[in-house]
C-alpha cells in the first residue's frame, strides 16, 4: 500500500508535523479558555502514542510500519487502531502486512471519495492466533467488490454487517 519508501528524515519530519497540529490545537483551545478540551485532547494524543507503542512493540515491523504511516498519504480512508492485547506474537509478519495492504486497496477503490471514511482496526494477538476488528463507517459505493474479495480470503473471516455504510468483520490471521 505505502508508495514509497520512508527514510528517517521524512518520518520525523511527518511525525513532527502531526505533533505540531497537535500542539497548536491544545493551544488554540486553551487561548479559548476551553481547559477542559484541551485537556481531552491530551488524553487522546496519551492514548494514540501509547496503542502506537504497542503496536512497534509486537515484532510485525512491516504492519506495524503500515499501520503507522497510512494517514500520512493521502487516502480516501482515515485508519485508526488500537492494541488490545500482545502476548509473545509468533505470527508472521509478511501474511499479516500483504492481507492489510489488499484490503487497504481494495477499500481504497470500494469507497466514496472525500467523504468521512473511517476504519477502526482492534488488534489482538495471542502467541500464533492474530484476531482483527474491522470496523468502518463510510460510504461504500462498490460493495460487490469488497465482498467478493472477502469471500476469496483463506482467513477466518466473520462478517458481522455489510452495507453502504459501514460494516465489521472479525478476522483471524493464524499463523
Amino acid at each position: 500500500m505505502m508508495n514509497s519508501e520512508w527514510n528517517l528524515v521524512e518520518a520525523l519530519r511527518h511525525a513532527r508535523h502531526d505533533w505540531m497540529n497537535r500542539l497548536q490545537l491544545i493551544k488554540g483551545n486553551m487561548d479559548l479558555g476551553r481547559m477542559d478540551r484541551a485537556g481531552q485532547i491530551i488524553e487522546e494524543i496519551v492514548a494514540e502514542a501509547q496503542n502506537e507503542s504497542k503496536l512497534s512493540n509486537l515484532r510485525v515491523p512491516k504492519f506495524a510500519e503500515l499501520m503507522l504511516t497510512y494517514n500520512w498519504q493521502t487516502h480516501f480512508i482515515k485508519i485508526e487502531f488500537e492494541v488490545l492485547q500482545a502476548e509473545e506474537p509468533e505470527i508472521d509478519d509478511d501474511r499479516v502486512y500483504q492481507w492489510f495492504t489488499e484490503f487497504f486497496s481494495i477499500m481504497e477503490n470500494s469507497v466514496k471519495p472525500y467523504e468521512e471514511n473511517n476504519l477502526v482496526v482492534t488488534i489482538k494477538i495471542c502467541q500464533n492466533d492474530a484476531r482483527f476488528e474491522l470496523d468502518f463507517n463510510g460510504i461504500i459505493i462498490d460493495r460487490e467488490n469488497l465482498q467478493n474479495w472477502l469471500e476469496l480470503q483463506d482467513s477466518t473471516i466473520t462478517l458481522h454487517t455489510l452495507d453502504n455504510e459501514g460494516f465489521l468483520i472479525s478476522l483471524s490471521l493464524n499463523t
